[in-house]
């Protein structure tokens, strides 16, 4: 393995699937909330004419089913879908609404989670390697903890975070040094795997030594190539791009990195 110590992954579209996922929880919980917006005596056209409006504000085309790779619901937090949700019209001044969105979609999230592979065998053979795994999502800390509790591998991850987790927020450094902090290695000594441009400038912006894009979440290779180091199909592709890589100073001694940023 050479200099590589340690593995930092997004979820949602890199270990998870992303439209299988979360389409469907962002339709469901726009549903809800339309229902409770537009109750039994409201119109089911308006209903309708709310849930299009709610996943449209997000990035979402009900109709083409196509998801816009810049917008929120690819690349923001789910507080910041929350929080935009609650200042439409229709929900504006309903009580604990920020509260309601999200707990709509972490149960659904959670429930209907997908992984895109086998992840308990993938995340063995990564820890046999010698590489501590870690989970950075733009989800929060929770809905993450449990969504891999539900599949199994809890157990197998030394560090996970969310947009909650006091670490910042992607594209921003902090996640990456929150984790090398936790696990006592360096940036230099880190890769990381996202399905995003906000995933891949995090990696930069931390000093990562190794930034891969992944094909199976949001975006295309043109999004990812600018910010990626490598750009692979899918995680499943990951083991043989580390084997045929050699790590920069790989055996030298580092510094360990101690801060968060």
């Amino acid at each position: 393995m050479g200099g590589w110590r340690g593995v930092l992954f997004d979820k949602d579209g890199t270990l998870i699937d992303f439209h299988a996922t979360w389409v469907p929880a962002t339709v469901d919980t726009a549903a809800t909330m339309a229902s409770l917006a537009h109750p039994a005596d409201g119109t089911a056209a308006a209903r309708e004419r709310l849930v299009a409006r709610l996943v449209g504000m997000i990035g979402y085309d009900p109709v083409t089913r196509q998801l816009d790779p810049e917008s929120l619901l690819a690349r923001g937090s789910l507080g910041e879908i929350a929080a935009l949700w609650a200042r439409e019209p229709a929900l504006d001044g309903m009580q604990d609404a920020i509260q309601r969105i999200g707990m709509e979609f972490r149960d659904r999230a959670v429930g209907s989670a997908s992984p895109l592979c086998e992840l308990v065998p993938l995340f063995g053979r990564l820890r046999k390697r010698g590489l501590r795994l870690g989970v950075a999502t733009m989800d929060t800390t929770l809905s993450a903890r449990l969504t891999f509790a539900n599949l199994g591998c809890a157990h197998l991850l030394d560090f996970v975070t969310g947009f909650d987790g006091g670490h910042g927020e992607k594209p921003g450094p902090g996640m990456v040094h929150g984790f090398c902090a936790a696990m006592g290695i360096a940036p230099s000594e880190v890769v990381v795997v996202g399905d995003t441009q906000h995933d891949l400038e995090m990696a930069k912006a931390a000093g990562a030594g190794l930034a891969v894009g992944v094909l199976s979440g949001v975006a295309g290779h043109a999004h990812l190539r600018e910010s990626a180091d490598h750009v692979i199909a899918s995680i499943e592709e990951l083991e043989p791009l580390l084997d045929r890589l050699q790590p920069p100073d790989a055996g030298r001694e580092r510094p360990v990195h101690r801060g968060v940023a």
